[in-house]
């Protein structure tokens, strides 16, 4: 399911990305903005707006507005991603925890483990992205937003028992953030979600 909706299994890039209203566009970066502006009261909440951002991005494409960041053992961002999936072409595989992923150990071929490694997800994974960062190793992961139609952590007691070993390792837990930061990440996802379903289900 995009990024958690609809398997983000979408056809050839049809739709233009300026479709959406730049108005609406323009909201959501005020938004994004004031919350930058505000003091931090959430542990997660710096981190959520750098993956809000991509989120944004994401979405100003023409994709699913989605955006994740990976931090090392030293509490620093190391790499920022985003959903993919319909522009410049269409991808059914970047999801923006896949494309955070795939940059990481494409550029870190040789990292032998991920314990003290954190990944903020705008949005709860899909079933998709669930496995990746299960066989990923990453310790910790977080998101901002539930995604109530097509997100797979509330499902995990559901999975294989191989896949249920592999979680013993991990941790998936809502992000602390404030509930205006969870609002705009579940907004972003939103913004173009219905237009986007339409060439996901013309496949």
């Amino acid at each position: 399911m995009p990024d958690g909706e609809d398997l983000d299994c979408s056809g050839s890039h049809e739709e233009d990305p300026l479709s959406t209203s730049a108005t609406a566009f323009d909201a959501l970066e005020q938004r994004l903005s004031m919350l930058n502006r505000q003091a931090v009261a959430h542990s997660d909440q710096t981190l959520a707006l750098q993956a809000c951002e991509e989120a944004l991005e994401a979405a100003r494409m023409g994709n699913y507005g989605v955006g994740a960041v990976l931090i090392d053992p030293k509490g620093r961002v190391i790499e920022r991603g985003r959903n993919r999936a319909f522009y410049p072409r269409f991808r059914s595989d970047l999801h923006a925890e896949m494309d955070v992923m795939n940059t990481f150990e494409d550029r870190s071929p040789r990292m032998g483990e991920m314990r003290g490694y954190t990944l903020i997800t705008s949005l709860e994974p899909c079933p998709m992205c669930l496995a990746r960062l299960l066989i990923s190793g990453v310790e910790t992961i977080k998101f901002v937003a539930y995604d109530e139609l097509g997100g797979m952590v509330k499902q995990m007691d559901h999975l294989p028992q191989a896949w249920q070993k592999l979680r013993e390792r991990q941790s998936f837990e809502l992000a602390d953030v404030s509930e205006d930061m969870r609002s705009l990440a579940t907004d972003l996802f939103l913004l173009n979600l219905d237009s986007l379903r339409v060439q996901l289900w013309s496949r």
